[in-house]
């Protein structure tokens, strides 16, 4: 027993004496003229390992005891090798790059057409390549570093002396570093583990790991066109700048000129290994909503089979109303351990068609008289014999589609597992001294101190906040009057919570109600499955009437996709556009100050069962069964806040052609409903085990169905109504994005419909646009053309990547966007009403400036200038 309890820690001592004793190299990397190269790239052969230098151009690399070829790596400079023996100390290395001179090729003729940039057909070699280069990894390992700075590089000037007075220092605001161990299995596996992480402030989502994990030999990274995407002619132009020799391989040096300068393309050089036709290097650019994202990656050949990268740089940069800010990433690759494909692990040679007619028709026709083309191919590419790009392409996407045939769950593209280990973020400085790959300036050492100073300090005031919040909480008993206007929760058991909703948000006017207030008050017990219980009383001024409504919520099955049963009553008041097209406070305002009225409202008492289920992860359904009174209203109050005498207010029953003047004083309803919505193409990412759907990966498809059942509890509703939609987001390549949304519906029979019952759409008659701009009217009045037969209804929105301002630079850098739009209405009443609009969109990060006109049978009808917010404030920056 004791020596088994002995040998573990013999073993780890041992590991930490090996830790303490290893030596390794530093040194500093400066150009002929002694000035330093920041961010040099040294990669040691016999490891798989790289690093960089600091910004100073210094480095240093701990190694274990033995003989080592370090590569030093600069673009521009020429690469150097150093051979050295390391011992058990620091061996002092300093090394000096010389600028690269570039050899230039002729340009070349293609087949009689005229003359043609080099440019092009390395390219092309290296575009059919890339989906090759994708396969080629089976697995690997290696270790990532990652460190990270923020900061505020200016603010608005009316900001600044108020800052100053705070205290706040805007030369560092974030600051990290991290080791983590990553391993990647094809196609779609990776694993991520944090040994250690060290984290001070927010990054801001501008964490470069969709560029870490990701590849430009896909056709997208982080959403922008590679410039190895089979679409890249479309977006780029290419020019050979040079050619030189790097250990024995050529490199070829290309300059990336996107057609159309802007987000979602890249701007800057590649470098192509000749013959390889894979990545050297790479320095390009890129934008999203006007901020600046440079991605400098340096490759290698891992155990000369495959390139990979060995160092990224990232520069973050950009402003967001008036406040300009950077973010600066370094990450270095280490510890590679790789795999090939089994399938794909040959050399062969590319033919360019262009370039080479006559070989290439011969090997067309050679194929074209084989019976089995897909496997003559496999016999050239394991032989090394000559393809053609058209051949390339044609294997690899064939091959790729039996790779997903068999996989178990072909829908999902990408399944990552990451864990942070359990010390990760209690590593002191000497562990980070010891692990660090990339040695701290001395500005750098002062920021750490200085941050870990402020977070002393901030961790002790909010030590005691939190003790005199608890004082505070104990001295009242848990409770403070405040809370009856800003609502509040209280726990009361285990897992279990009562809470009321705020007043302040709460309190609001119509003409039928006067001035209103309401809450909620609920009761939840949340275990394995959630149980709550949610009381909304409600009290109108005018009517002196207090009304309210309960629900029963019970809420079951996998966190992923729970299902629900609800039961709902009360009397409770309610506008008849169940999707509440005009919001309380907007129309509180309008009422009070422009004595206009445009909410209609009823009443009913009502009793609802409902539940909602999850079938699949692509499809959901819902039931649901109300029986209600239903009590038209009238409006009560004239009151109003700045009287217009050419004004008044409207009448609470809106004007609509088939509803007529009047609505019966009360009407019972007994209704049946059904849904069902469908993603049929969904796509997912597992992370931690969890499928996530990815987000506008399929088309949404709705079906709905409700029956008005006459003479059950005296119903007077008899009708059934049919409905579907069609709703879907995607992207015309980068030249921007599309939204469409399509519904229609009809009433199969409509032996009587309430005016609750009708097909309502969301209208808008106010300056303010509220809804959402997919799916909504501009112009269209609220109620004038609902209808109880039969309905269409399109709407498209395209937002331009450029357009007519965006196509000036200083204004596509505000993240300023274009947008335009078209909304088309059919019913019996509408005579084809359709409005046309332009917007300005993402104004100030947040806001949206709209100019619509609408008409109906061809014919002019009106027109407006609106205010919305920005339409993809949703779609926040990241470059993740």
């Amino acid at each position: 027993m004791m020596q088994k309890s002995i040998l573990p820690i013999a073993l780890f001592l041992f590991s930490i004496s090996t830790t303490l004793v290893a030596g390794g190299v530093s040194g500093r990397v400066t150009d002929a003229q002694g000035a330093p190269l920041a961010f040099a790239t040294i990669f040691v052969q016999q490891t798989g390992s790289g690093t960089t230098t600091n910004e100073d151009g210094y480095y240093e690399i701990r190694l274990q005891p033995g003989a080592y070829t370090l590569i030093f790596q600069f673009l521009g400079y020429k690469t150097e090798s150093r051979e050295i023996r390391v011992g058990q100390r620091m061996e002092l290395l300093n090394v000096s790059l010389q600028e690269q001179a570039l050899q230039l090729q002729e340009v070349e003729v293609v087949g009689g057409e005229g003359t043609e940039d080099p440019a092009y057909t390395i390219m092309r070699k290296a575009i059919a390549k890339a989906s090759y280069h994708r396969q080629q990894i089976e697995h690997y390992e290696a270790t990532v570093y990652v460190k990270g700075s923020g900061r505020l590089k200016d603010s608005p000037f009316f900001l600044r002396k108020t800052m100053e007075k705070e205290g706040i220092d805007s030369t560092v605001a974030f600051t990290s570093e991290s080791v983590s161990r990553i391993e990647y299995q094809r196609p779609n596996t990776f694993k991520e583990r944090v040994i250690s992480i060290y984290s001070r402030g927010n990054d801001n989502d501008t964490s470069p790991n969709g560029y870490i994990n990701g590849s430009f030999y896909e056709p997208k990274i982080t959403e922008a066109i590679s410039p190895l995407s089979p679409k890249a002619f479309g977006y780029y132009k290419f020019r050979y700048e040079g050619f030189f020799m790097d250990r024995g391989y050529g490199v070829n040096k290309i300059r990336v000129i996107p057609r159309s300068r802007g987000e979602d393309v890249f701007e800057g050089v590649i470098y192509i290994v000749e013959d390889w036709w894979s990545i050297y290097s790479l320095k390009l650019k890129t934008y999203k909503l006007g901020i600046g994202i440079e991605v400098y990656q340096m490759y290698a050949p891992i155990e000369d089979k495959a390139w990979l990268p060995v160092s990224h740089k990232f520069d973050v940069e950009g402003k967001i109303l008036g406040f300009a800010f950077e973010y600066n990433y370094l990450a270095t690759v280490s510890d590679y351990k790789i795999e090939l494909n089994p399938e794909l692990d040959a050399d062969f040679k590319l033919i360019d068609e262009k370039l080479n007619q006559e070989l290439a028709a011969e090997l067309e026709r050679a194929r074209a008289q084989d019976d089995d083309k897909n496997a003559e191919i496999k016999e050239k590419l394991a032989t090394g014999e000559e393809l053609t790009r058209k051949q390339l392409r044609q294997l690899m996407r064939e091959y790729e589609k039996e790779e997903r045939q068999e996989q178990e769950e072909p829908e999902v593209v990408m399944n990552t597992t990451f864990e942070v280990d359990s010390l990760a973020r209690q590593r002191d400085s000497a562990y980070w001294e010891e692990i660090r790959p990339v040695p701290l300036t001395k500005q750098e050492v002062k920021g750490y101190e200085r941050l870990d100073s402020l977070a002393v300090v901030e961790a002790e005031k909010e030590a005691a906040d939190s003790l005199q919040s608890v004082g505070r909480r104990k001295k009242r008993g848990g409770f403070s009057p405040l809370d009856i206007i800003g609502g509040s929760n209280y726990k009361v058991g285990e897992k279990q919570y009562i809470a009321h909703g705020s007043l302040w948000d709460r309190f609001f006017f119509n003409p039928v109600e006067g001035f209103n207030l309401h809450t909620e008050f609920s009761y939840s017990l949340n275990k394995d499955n959630r149980f709550a219980f949610t009381l909304t009383p409600r009290y109108a001024f005018a009517r002196e009437k207090l009304t309210g409504k309960g629900q029963l919520s019970y809420t079951y099955g996998p966190e992923a996709g729970r299902d629900n049963f609800s039961l709902e009553g009360g009397r409770y008041i309610y506008q008849y556009n169940p999707n509440e097209p005009i919001s309380n406070l907007f129309h509180t305002y309008l009422n009070l100050v422009e004595e206009r009225n445009y909410i209609s409202l009823y009443e009913k008492d009502y009793l609802k069962l409902s539940h909602s289920n999850r079938l699949r992860e692509n499809l959901s359904v819902g039931f649901s069964a109300e029986w209600a009174n239903r009590y038209a209203l009238e409006n009560n109050t004239t009151q109003v806040w700045f009287n217009k005498d050419d004004r008044t207010y409207a009448p609470n029953i809106p004007e609509n052609e088939e509803l007529g003047a009047e609505v019966p004083e009360t009407e019972k309803a007994f209704v049946l409903g059904f849904s069902a919505v469908a993603r049929p193409w969904q796509k997912y990412r597992i992370r931690n085990n969890e499928k996530e759907p990815i987000e506008n990966s399929s088309p949404e498809l709705r079906l709905a169905y409700r029956q008005g059942l006459k003479n059950i509890a005296e119903s007077v509703t008899d009708y059934s109504y049919l409905e579907v939609g069609f709703k879907h987001k995607f992207r015309p390549g980068v030249r921007g994005i599309v939204d469409v949304k399509v519904e229609a519906g009809m009433f199969l029979n409509n032996n009587y419909a309430g005016f609750a019952d009708y097909r309502h759409f969301m209208g808008n008659r106010i300056l303010l646009v509220t809804a959402d701009p997919v799916g909504s009217f501009r112009l269209l009045p609220y109620y004038e053309h609902s209808t109880m037969d039969k309905f269409a209804a399109a709407h498209v929105h395209y937002q331009f990547r450029k357009l007519l301002l965006t196509q000036i630079p200083e204004v596509w850098l505000l993240g300023i966007k274009e947008n335009v739009f078209v909304n088309y209405l059919a019913t019996p009443t509408s005579d084809h009403y359709t409005e046309v609009g332009y917007s300005i969109d993402n104004i100030f990060r947040f806001l949206r400036v709209e100019a619509a006109v609408a008409f109906q049978d061809g014919k002019y009808k009106d027109w407006g200038i609106l205010i919305g917010i920005a339409s993809n404030i949703g779609g926040s920056f990241t470059v993740r």
